[in-house]
């Protein structure tokens, strides 16, 4: 078994060692209870941080879960050892959103996520918010999602309808992100994000200076940070992008690299 304790001891960002103190809670009170428990809405990094500290365990089984293949805020779920995968469930539902966008500017995740939090609705109730032409998917605790439903009449000034659905009934496009290729001056953040954002340099290493950029999902104030294949970069307030792959450099000597830009 795992020592809490003594891996709390190692974090030292108060809102970080609170996150991973109740996950640890959650997997004791599996053991203690014989019953499924399940974290908050976590993103990637601390998903992967958590099962690393816990480790192997035989006390039960360890799955990961945010409602549909793909989501990134993801569950944690700690079942049994009796268990078996089949019947793993979690207590995850779906509010969808609709709104006339002919009448009104077009709504963003930003605009969506404000109008939960503006509901008095804690962060980690909240899983990933999937955005296809007017059709918006919030993934959310079971318990909160009445709710959404009954509370959620306005995200801005735009009136929006609601309905609960089950997880299974998301219908979505095969790729709902853009995969292109761009050319840099240098493999630093603040090249990337200048030109994936198209703003000038100086704007973007103040950004990032002001800790909005991330690099899979740890901030990162130094413009100069060297990307690497596989990073998850983003700025807040402006979007996301994934680094697919460097493809070398063109004529001009500037570096070519794939990217996916979350949309």
């Amino acid at each position: 078994m795992f020592d809490k304790r003594s891996i709390l001891k190692n974090i030292l960002e108060p809102d970080e060692k609170l996150v991973f103190s109740k996950a640890f809670d959650q997997a004791y009170s599996c053991i203690k209870n014989y019953e499924p428990a399940f974290t908050e809405f976590l993103d990637p990094y601390k998903v992967s941080s958590i099962i690393s500290f816990i480790g192997n365990n035989a006390d039960f089984n360890i799955c990961v879960f945010g409602g549909i293949e793909g989501c990134e805020r993801q569950k944690i779920g700690f079942f049994p050892e009796f268990m078996i995968e089949e019947d793993f469930v979690f207590p995850i539902s779906v509010v969808q959103i609709n709104y006339n966008s002919s009448f009104e500017r077009k709504l963003t995740h930003r605009d969506f996520l404000g109008a939960l939090m503006g509901l008095g609705i804690a962060r980690g109730k909240i899983g990933d918010i999937l955005i296809e032409d007017n059709n918006i998917f919030v993934f959310a605790d079971d318990n909160i999602v009445d709710f959404i439903n009954i509370n959620l009449e306005k995200v801005g000034h735009t009136k929006v309808k609601t309905k609960i659905i089950s997880c299974d009934e998301v219908r979505l496009k095969e790729n709902l992100d853009e995969l292109k290729n761009i050319t840099l001056s240098s493999l630093r953040l603040d090249a990337l994000l200048s030109g994936v954002f198209n703003m000038s340099r100086g704007k973007v290493s103040q950004l990032i200076k002001g800790e909005k950029a991330f690099i899979n999902w740890n901030v990162c104030q130094n413009p100069s940070k060297q990307i690497l294949e596989g990073d998850v970069i983003t700025l807040r307030g402006f979007g996301r992008v994934k680094i697919v792959e460097f493809l070398g450099k063109t004529k001009k000597d500037r570096f070519l690299i794939s990217i996916h830009k979350f949309i």
